[in-house]
């Protein structure tokens, strides 16, 4: 049983690893932007740039944040977009993980503390769980989805 939570953790980490490998470095990755889509342009000198999608052309990014900016293709370091917040989601998913780990523990090791004769609270170890996975869950997530890098 706790092989297979194992197999199942790893495997999901190592497709989303595999996810963030996608090549970055094509400029017609910016199909994906409709536009008003929330975004952001790290230019060549640093500078960051967010607003609205509004197109783009082989010449360069438009983009409305105050006004509408064309930011030009070599002066594009990174195009990025912005993850949206969904806090809430992943609290209460890492809460309902923790619940299961509080339960397994609590059911594993549990009966082991209590043929040696301690009392052991099973409840305290399945809330355990679920304040742990919230925290977890509401630390995860964020960051920002790459669509183009310029390649070094």
């Amino acid at each position: 049983m706790i092989e297979r939570a194992i197999a199942i953790v790893l495997g999901a980490a190592f497709a989303a690893a595999l996810a963030q490998g996608a090549d970055t470095s094509q400029w017609t990755n910016l199909n994906a932007l409709r536009a008003g889509d929330r975004m952001g342009v790290v230019q060549a000198d640093m500078k960051r740039l967010e607003g609205s999608f509004v197109s783009f052309t082989d010449a360069g990014v438009t983009l409305r944040a105050d006004q509408e900016v064309t930011v030009m293709k070599q002066n594009v370091v990174r195009v990025y977009r912005p993850s949206p917040k969904r806090r809430l989601k992943r609290i209460i998913i890492g809460a309902a993980i923790g619940v299961a780990a509080g339960s397994i523990l609590a059911a594993t090791a549990g009966d082991r503390f209590r043929n040696e004769g301690q009392d052991v609270n099973s409840g305290l170890w399945i809330a355990g769980g679920a304040g742990f996975g919230a925290g977890i869950g509401a630390l995860t997530g964020g960051g920002y989805q790459t669509i183009y890098q310029k390649s070094r």
